[in-house]
This record gives C-alpha cells, sequence and structure tokens, in this order.
C-alpha cells in the first residue's frame, strides 16, 4: 500500500467538506422549516433509533475496515463483496419481519409506526450500514478523492429532493418523505462507489473464514462504537420518555449544532486514524495529535464564539421563533463541542494501536455517567439538564483517555503532547501563511 500523505487528504476532503458544510446547514434550515419542531423531534428520535440498529448490526465491522485494509490488502474484495451481500439479505429479511411484526415494533419503541415509514426506516438502517462500510473501506484504500465526493453526492441529492419535497409536496406525509430523500441520497452514493470502483467483480471471491476473522477482530470495535453511539444520542431517548417530541426537536437541534461544529474532527479523525494505523513511533504519535488538538481548539472556540454573537439571530431569522430557545440550549452544549472533538480524537488513537480493551471500557463509563446525570437532571432542569450531563460527560470520556494513556506509556505522553508557547505561535503563523495564500489564490483568479 502507497503512503498516505495526511496534508494532501485533509486539503482534499476539507475542501469538500466546506462544500458539504454549507448543503448540511441548509438542509437544516430547510427540514426545520418543512417539519416544524414537533415533526423535527419525531424525526430525530427515528433517526436516532436507526442509528443505534445500524451500529448493533454493523457489529464494528465499518469501524475496523481502514486499519483491515492497512493491514491486509489482499483481502479486500472480500470486505467489499460482504458488504453487499449483507445489504441484500438485511433489506429482504428486515422488511418482511417489519411489515409482519408492526404492531409489536409500535409498543416496542412507543411510535406508531405505518407499513412505509417502517420500510422507509429499515430502508436507512441498511444503506447507513453499507454506506459507511464502502466509505471505510475506500478510506483504507486512500480514495480520499472518491471517498468526498461520494459524500457530497448524498448530501446533494437529499438536498435537492428536500427542495422540491418543500416547494412542492405540502400535502404528502413529511417524515415518510425526508425519510425518502434521506434513503435516496444514501441509495445514489452506495451505486457511486460501487461503479465507481468497479466492486461488483468483487462479489465472487468471497472467503468465509476471512468474513468470521473481521467480525472476531470487529467485535472489539462494535463495542467501544456502540458505547460512544449511545454516549452521543441516548440523551434524546431518555428525553422523549421524559418530555415531548417539541422539547426532543428543540434539543436535537441544538445537540445538530454541536455535530455540525466539530465536523472537522470527524474528518480529520477518519483521515488520522489511517496516518495513525501507519504510524510506529509512539512519539510521532504524539506530536500530530498535539498539533490537531491545537488546530481544533482553535477553530472550535472560533467557532462558539460566532455563535454566541449571532445564534439568536440564526434561529430568529433562519427557522423561525419556535427554534429560538435552540440558542439558550447550546450553552449549555457548548463544553460538550470540545469534549466531543477532543475525545473523539484520542478514541482513533487507541484504535490505531489495536483498539485495547480501554477503548471500550472508557465509553462505557462516560455512558454511565450520561445517563445517571440525565434521569437525575432531566426531570429538574428540562433539556438543559440534558445538555449539561452531554457536556460533563464528554469531557469525562476525554480525561479519562488522557489518564490512562499517561498511565500507560509510564508518564511520558504529556511531556510531548502539552502544548507550549512556540507551538502556539508556529501554529498560529502556519494558519496565517496559510490563509494569505489562500486569499493570494482567490486574488490571482478574480483579476
Amino acid at each position: 500500500m502507497s503512503q498516505i500523505n495526511l496534508k494532501k487528504n485533509i486539503i482534499t476532503s476539507g475542501s469538500f467538506r466546506i462544500i458539504i458544510l454549507v448543503i448540511s446547514f441548509l438542509i437544516s434550515w430547510i427540514s426545520a422549516r418543512y417539519l416544524g419542531v414537533t415533526l423535527k423531534g419525531e424525526y430525530s428520535y427515528l433517526i436516532t433509533l436507526g442509528s443505534f440498529t445500524w451500529m448493533i448490526l454493523d457489529l464494528g465491522i465499518f469501524r475496523s475496515y481502514p486499519y483491515l485494509v492497512r493491514k491486509y490488502p489482499d483481502k479486500l474484495t472480500t470486505m467489499f463483496g460482504w458488504t453487499i451481500i449483507t445489504l441484500i439479505a438485511e433489506l429482504l429479511l428486515f422488511i418482511s419481519l417489519g411489515v409482519v411484526f408492526l404492531d409489536f415494533w409500535n409498543k416496542l419503541i412507543g411510535y406508531p409506526l405505518t407499513p412505509a415509514r417502517i420500510i422507509l426506516l429499515i430502508m436507512f438502517i441498511s444503506f447507513n450500514k453499507a454506506f459507511m462500510q464502502l466509505q471505510a473501506i475506500s478510506m483504507g484504500m486512500d480514495r480520499i478523492l472518491q471517498n468526498s465526493l461520494a459524500h457530497f453526492l448524498n448530501s446533494a441529492i437529499f438536498l435537492v429532493l428536500l427542495l422540491i419535497g418543500y416547494f412542492a409536496l405540502l400535502k404528502v406525509d413529511r417524515i415518510n418523505a425526508v425519510l425518502a430523500f434521506t434513503v435516496t441520497g444514501f441509495g445514489c452514493s452506495i451505486l457511486y462507489l460501487v461503479f465507481s470502483n468497479h466492486w461488483l467483480l468483487y462479489c465472487k471471491q468471497l472467503n468465509l473464514k476471512l468474513i468470521k476473522m473481521f467480525y472476531s477482530y470487529g467485535f472489539r470495535v462494535f463495542l467501544s462504537s456502540l458505547f460512544i453511539m449511545l454516549l452521543i444520542r441516548a440523551d434524546i431517548v431518555i428525553i422523549k420518555h421524559f418530555l415531548s417530541f417539541t422539547q426532543v426537536g428543540i434539543y436535537s437541534m441544538a445537540a445538530h449544532i454541536v455535530d455540525f461544529i466539530q465536523i472537522a474532527s470527524n474528518l480529520v479523525g477518519g483521515l488520522l486514524f489511517v496516518k495513525l494505523a501507519d504510524t510506529e513511533d509512539d512519539i510521532s504519535k504524539w506530536l500530530l495529535l498535539k498539533k490537531t488538538l491545537l488546530l481544533f481548539f482553535f477553530f472550535i472556540t472560533l467557532a462558539n464564539l460566532g455563535f454566541g454573537l449571532l445564534g439568536k439571530f440564526i434561529m430568529q431569522i433562519m427557522f423561525g421563533a419556535q427554534f429560538v430557545p435552540v440558542y439558550y440550549v447550546y450553552f449549555w452544549l457548548m463544553p460538550a463541542v470540545y469534549g466531543l472533538s477532543f475525545g473523539s480524537l484520542f478514541n482513533n488513537y487507541l484504535n490505531s494501536k489495536g483498539f485495547p480493551v480501554i477503548s471500550i471500557i472508557l465509553p462505557a463509563v462516560a455512558l454511565l455517567v450520561n445517563i445517571g446525570l440525565n434521569l437525575w437532571l432531566i426531570p429538574v432542569m428540562g433539556i438543559n439538564g440534558a445538555a449539561l450531563s452531554t457536556s460533563f460527560s464528554y469531557f469525562l470520556w476525554f480525561i479519562l483517555i488522557v489518564y490512562f494513556e499517561q498511565r500507560d506509556s509510564k508518564g511520558r505522553m504529556l511531556h510531548y503532547l502539552l502544548p507550549t508557547w512556540k507551538d502556539i505561535t508556529d501554529l498560529g503563523q502556519e494558519i496565517i501563511s496559510e490563509g494569505k495564500g489562500i486569499l493570494r489564490k482567490l486574488t490571482h483568479k478574480t483579476a
């Protein structure tokens, strides 16, 4: 396998992410207007349940594929073939079970599902899972441009369909419509990844022994990923239990802003994981983490300051008066952006070391704390209590990782990880230099 050029990959993927960030903002804006705060809460609740489900079905495969592709490039055909086969099998099996046992599922999740809605939800689960696995394979192969195009295609198709729905489909079931738009975006992106890589040929080369090895390896990742997902999204389910879908809608919008601001960590984290997996020296890993953390701190702080100054105005003008409470909830969630971003980056560092058991235990501890605080604070403080619980548990997760890694390194890690004044000034100069370079290019093009 070729060497990973992290800077090039970040620039390539980051350029697309800026475009996708704009598209995501438009999607959030239009979907909020289209659904309203209560239906937005219902949609967020269904998507949260769907996300839990696909992660359980995945069993850690998508998290382990970039690592496995780098370590076992000759096993690529089996990875792809199994993704496609499980996608088809899941659709056939779960749609049948969903429709036949519809009343059971309604009682289980406490939500009135219709046949159309459960079919769309199952398609979301299966398509999301397959898309994430295919992206993971592509990332492991260092096909960052292709990966970015697939993600862009997914978002762009969703936006176009949402615009059509907003202006033309006024009398349809709006949750079903948005679910259908979501599914279509995933489906088209899957087809793009399949055909652009000629991966249909790979389905003929399955190896059941290798598949067993993937799941054996991925199970460690699965537990870690599941606990992290529950840590991030369990509050939605708990809020629904205590409060209304309107409150779920407000909170989910605030949580979406957290996801929106820390989107860079999702981008860099995945790319960083592949780079770290190729790096054997601990000191090099720590220095890379230090620079990344400093960069994140700068941009997250800038984003939080911007939202603090303009957030209420944005909520009022863009989303309407019913979403203004999102602004006040977000203040309780501001620390969560740092905790989630830093925790995610450090978790990628743990994963690059072969997914040690500590990567399972620590998010599980943070999750238990989060659930306990939610059960205590939501009845007292409402959704602000959920936000406070989330911020505390995210930071706890990050601090626990640092503590145990510092101990595992026999006190060496923080010596290389803690930034000096020189590190800060060097990064500042680098940001200014890169900014000037971009401005020069833009000026040259417009001249």
